[in-house]
């Protein structure tokens, strides 16, 4: 009772932000049965479906024309490129990407995990670790816990449909919306072309400016005119409000959609992204689906390298974990993830809402559509629904978005362990990574203030820093691009160790200045274009 209480207090003050995540966590009485049995016994969904108004499988929409769902797998022809006029090629190059789960080379990180675990902490603590029955708890939990991702990590597969419900899933409205803020025309033209020759088409695409200082006349005209026929291709511009509103905008003014996908402005989608991600919807069960991301510009410089490296590793390892795990995936890509209308349209006042302590929050989109896509059923990880961003190409730009990232994710952490039920896989992530983050910072303190007693302790610390990372990068594996040779593959997962470091000397210290800066809301990049397609590859495709 005391807890209800609680709920009830909390959604009182939060009304004008996640008011609506307690109204979903606590729904009407009829459905207190189910609800009872969901915070009690973990994560399970399996009467998730009944909370859901799903689209009409087996209707064919009126769209003014009859849709053969053939004509899904057959990409548009464009135009001659004479017609533009302008330096924009208006076809790209775009890599196809392929995932293979590879099920047996899960044995390799399992027996390096294992083995080294028991050899450095041996190593690190000498006879004093088997003699404390506490630490023994805690490390046995904790190489428990890393044990289970790892094997749950290597048992998924991309979701596969019927026949059947592949025909019903092309009878689907597919809604994509493209928010739009100072991003390089040529990009947002390379994202936009890459929607259209999808193997299955969306229904319809809506590019958002949010008020950019750049020109896109050109992308627009031309896509206006040569958008395939039978997709509904619109533009907005609306004054500069933030990502979220931009969403919105599509989100409240498309009353067809059944399925809303959300991308990037920098994000070209895979031939066969939009096919994929939309099949794991075949499940009624599940309200959303990530897709795999690596990054277009993979191969810039080191920097690219680095941290795509860690980008796809973290996914394959952590997400694609998550999602096996019964459907708990905690983070949605912004550059390609896909939901189920009714949730979206069920959310947004309390989306545009959002507030912290009394603080409007703009940041953390993606995760924030997440957490309450994991309140209403399953978020789930597709590998073979692929996407590639633009990563950032300066120190400069990767640091100020990962300190928008930390400043999002100490929110989302709070949201978290508030409403995603206790013991689920979710929950149970979240708290052993804050277990890991605060024993690696104490780790760090303690190794210098003790020292020479540590020495060991240093040395074990040192060699699991090479050896994790390795130990991840196998994973990497599964994923192959047609413009990735075996060389360029091999050089950013030898950077990963640097990657690691980079990570503890860094990036964790800004985590810090993110958590004791959160309530600043400001989005820190894109004040200007980033990352721009430089002319000589322009030049390229237009030769091509």
């Amino acid at each position: 009772m005391e807890q209800d209480a609680f709920r009830q207090s909390f959604a009182v003050q939060q009304r004008a932000g996640l008011g609506a995540l307690a109204e979903m966590s606590s729904p009407p009485a009829r459905f207190e049965d189910e609800l009872a049995a969901l915070l009690a016994g973990g994560h399970d969904h399996e009467r998730s479906h009944r909370f859901l108004h799903l689209g009409p499988l087996d209707l064919v929409r009126d769209d003014g024309g009859f849709r053969d769902s053939d004509s899904y797998r057959n990409p548009p022809v464009f135009p001659p490129r004479e017609i533009g006029h302008g330096p924009l090629a208006h076809e790209y190059d775009i890599p196809d990407v392929t995932f293979r789960p590879l099920r047996a080379l899960a044995v390799v990180p399992l027996l390096m995990v294992t083995a080294g675990s028991l050899l450095l902490h041996g190593a690190a603590f000498g006879g004093r670790l088997s003699t404390n029955p506490w630490m023994v708890a805690v490390w046995g939990t904790a190489v428990t816990f890393v044990l289970v991702q790892i094997f749950l990590a290597w048992q998924q597969k991309p979701f596969t449909v019927t026949k059947r419900q592949l025909a019903q899933l092309d009878r689907l409205w597919v809604t994509v919306n493209i928010p739009v803020y100072n991003e390089d025309p040529a990009i947002l033209d390379r994202t936009i072309y890459a929607l259209f020759r999808q193997t299955r088409l969306p229904d319809h695409v809506q590019v958002v400016d949010d008020g950019s200082g750049q020109d896109y006349r050109e992308v627009r005209e031309w896509w206006e005119t040569y958008h395939p026929p039978g997709v509904r291709f619109s533009w907005v511009r609306q004054h500069n409000c933030g990502k979220k509103h931009a969403q919105a905008a599509t989100f409240n003014s498309d009353r067809d959609a059944d399925v809303f996908v959300t991308i990037d402005s920098d994000s070209a989608l895979d031939c066969c992204a939009l096919d994929e991600g939309l099949k794991p919807l075949a499940d009624p069960r599940i309200v959303s689906v990530a897709g795999l991301e690596t990054a277009f510009n993979y191969d810039t410089n080191l920097l690219t390298r680095a941290i795509s490296a860690r980008s796809i590793a973290f996914q394959l390892f952590a997400m694609s974990a998550q999602s096996k795990a019964r459907g708990n995936v905690l983070i949605n890509p912004g550059a390609f993830s896909l939901y189920r209308a009714d949730l979206i349209r069920e959310i947004v006042p309390a989306y545009l809402g959002e507030t912290f302590f009394g603080c409007p929050v703009t940041l953390g989109d993606d995760t924030a559509l997440t957490m309450f896509a994991l309140c209403k059923g399953r978020a789930v990880h597709q590998p073979s629904a692929v996407s590639l961003p633009v990563y950032p190409e300066t120190v400069s730009h990767h640091l100020r978005q990962w300190t928008r990232w930390m400043r999002a994710s100490t929110i989302r952490t709070f949201w978290r362990l508030r409403y995603l039920p206790i013991l689920s896989y979710g929950w149970l992530y979240v708290v052993y990574t804050l277990w890991a983050f605060f024993t690696s910072v104490a780790i760090t303190l303690v190794i210098p203030l003790a020292w020479p007693a540590t020495r060991n302790l240093a040395l074990a610390s040192g060699v699991a820093l090479i050896a994790w990372p390795c130990a991840m990068a196998i994973r990497i594996v599964t994923v192959r691009r047609s413009d990735q040779r075996w060389f360029s593959k091999l050089a950013g997962v030898l950077l990963l160790p640097a990657a690691a470091l980079w990570y503890l000397i860094v990036l964790r210290q800004i985590r810090f200045y993110g958590i004791a800066t959160c309530g600043r809301q400001h989005w820190v990049t894109r004040d200007k274009v980033e990352v721009k397609i430089r002319e000589d590859q322009i030049t390229r495709e237009l030769a091509a």
